[in-house]
């Protein structure tokens, strides 16, 4: 087997990936994620990759400038930052920040936070419609706060809908934590624009909603697909049973993927696109779930 360009890509939207095995474990003991691990996780591939990148994601970001006397008083971080892409006001024991830019480089919200003390590397990413406004995505590192409380999204004002007029996203941080995070936080998309978040394509409000996928023909997804109005394209996956995943090997990208060549999962690509992951031969079990899908994942 050539050697893989690239290791399994982690479903943001499990947060807290799925893991397994004593490598992860001990990855675990040492970057602490606050969601809960999946009694059915076996990625340890994809989770040990995830964990990673969201620790050089942060390590690589350079301090932010930041300027103005409210940014840092004489006792230390202040409690209310505003600049072009986003507004940070302590509200009780809670810092909110509103997003008034989706657009701006992430290195505006991360200035943000830090100017109040806050350790959180935020990306405002294009997202299928169900995570349009909610955190589809995150790492986390350090205590929980006192009141065990962590990082959360919403609305303002809450309740309205994303896309509206007046109607912004809002990313929550208890004033006593003191970690650090990744956040990932959902937009709505671009004409012709990709999604980030990974989404798998058969949960509740995404493209191929309801329909099982896994261990079936492409022909018999792609008429499915068909029927809904939808358009396809493909990844060729090879398993990696050396470290309970899978793997993707560019050279394979090109190959004529036929009728009877097998699906393992779908994910949401962009919108009318769905990205089905495939394989030529029938496998004696699922390579992205270590074994037959568990169904909490299409919900």
């Amino acid at each position: 087997m050539n050697e893989l360009k690239r290791l399994a890509r982690v479903h943001d939207e499990d947060l807290a990936g799925q893991a397994s095995g004593a490598g992860a474990r001990a990855l675990l003991a040492a970057i602490i994620a606050e969601e809960p691990v999946p009694e059915h996780a076996r990625h340890r591939t994809r989770r040990v990759r995830r964990l990673v990148v969201g620790a050089v994601a942060l390590g690589g970001l350079a301090a932010a400038a930041v300027v103005g006397p409210t940014v840092l008083g004489e006792r230390g971080p202040a409690t209310s930052y505003a600049n072009s892409a986003i507004d940070i006001e302590l509200r009780g024991d809670t810092y909110v920040a509103t997003i008034k830019d989706p657009f701006a480089d992430h290195a505006k919200y991360t200035e943000g936070f830090k100017a109040v003390g806050l350790n959180v590397n935020l990306e405002v990413v294009p997202a299928s419609p169900p995570w349009v406004g909610k955190i589809a995505g995150m790492s986390l590192s350090g205590p929980l706060a006192p009141n065990g409380e962590s990082i959360g999204s919403g609305t303002a004002p809450e309740g309205c809908t994303i896309g509206q007029d007046g109607c912004a996203i809002t990313v929550t941080v208890p004033r006593g934590w003191t970690g650090w995070a990744a956040v990932r936080v959902g937009r709505a998309a671009e004409p012709e624009e990709r999604y980030r978040n990974l989404a798998r394509a058969t949960r509740k409000g995404e493209m191929l909603e309801g329909f099982q996928v896994d261990e079936k023909t492409v022909g018999e997804v792609l008429a499915e697909v068909r029927r809904r109005g939808l358009r396809a394209v493909f990844q060729v996956i090879t398993p990696a049973p050396d470290f309970d995943g899978y793997g993707v090997e560019q050279d394979k990208q090109q190959a004529e993927v036929g009728d009877d060549w097998i699906v393992w999962e779908a994910e949401s690509e962009q919108a009318g696109v769905v990205r089905l992951l495939v394989t030529k031969e029938r496998l004696p079990k699922n390579p992205i779930y270590g074994g037959p899908k568990p169904a909490s994942m299409n919900e």
